[in-house]
């Protein structure tokens, strides 16, 4: 999917819907954060089959997102990019790393899945297939090595997994809403990049425009 059929969706209508299949959800992330930086929130990520993944997002309509929607378009006029790059902390004080707008739009549905799903689900998937594992282990039995190997290959393995999992996806979930709070932050002017600044003389934005 191009970035014009992507920004064509994003034109000011109040919902927006974007229905991938195969290898189109590849671009989930970048659908994500061109709406973002246009004015728009993810409300749900759908999966109405094993092979298609449908991104539904609604226009925010709050003072700060829709400045923050008519800079970017004025950025793109002028030639600027369509994602800015940002500064975003490190684990050490007083520094930080570039992040691409791909990034919290992927943390960005992390968030939103594990809000509408949590781990349960993904969790008892694993425990119940360590549990297929054991019955497997329980039939062979009378193979003593083949039995043990299940055991020590995928039973066990798959039963501290799923006791983990919780654990697991509990710091993943927290890492992320990290990165998307101070990614709200940045867009609606709470410490993020001031607006692009005027194009040059000879009608090119200066460089490190978006930045």
């Amino acid at each position: 999917m191009k970035d014009p059929e992507i920004l064509s969706r994003f034109d000011g209508r109040g919902r927006a819907e974007f229905l991938l299949g195969g290898l189109e959800g590849r671009h989930s992330d970048r659908i994500t954060a061109i709406g973002l930086e246009f004015g728009y929130d993810l409300q749900a990520t759908e999966m109405p089959s094993k092979s298609t993944v449908r991104l539904v997002f609604v226009r925010n309509d709050s003072p700060p997102v829709r400045q923050r929607a008519r800079q970017s378009q004025e950025r793109l006029r002028a030639g600027g990019p369509l994602l800015p790059m940002w500064d975003a902390p490190t684990a050490r004080p007083g520094t930080t790393r570039s992040v691409t707008a791909e990034e919290p739009a992927s943390a960005r549905r992390g968030v939103t899945t594990y809000e509408a799903n949590g781990a349960k689900k993904f969790a008892l998937c694993v425990a119940l297939l360590s549990v297929g594992c054991f019955v497997v282990a329980g039939v062979l039995r009378d193979r003593p090595g083949a039995a043990l190997a299940v055991l020590v290959v995928f039973a066990v393995p798959l039963a501290v997994t799923a006791v983990l999992i919780p654990r697991w996806m509990k710091r993943w979930y927290e890492k992320n809403r990290q990165l998307v709070e101070l990614h709200d932050q940045q867009r609606t002017g709470q410490g993020g990049p001031p607006p692009p600044p005027p194009a040059s003389p000879d009608g090119h934005p200066h460089a490190g425009d978006g930045q």
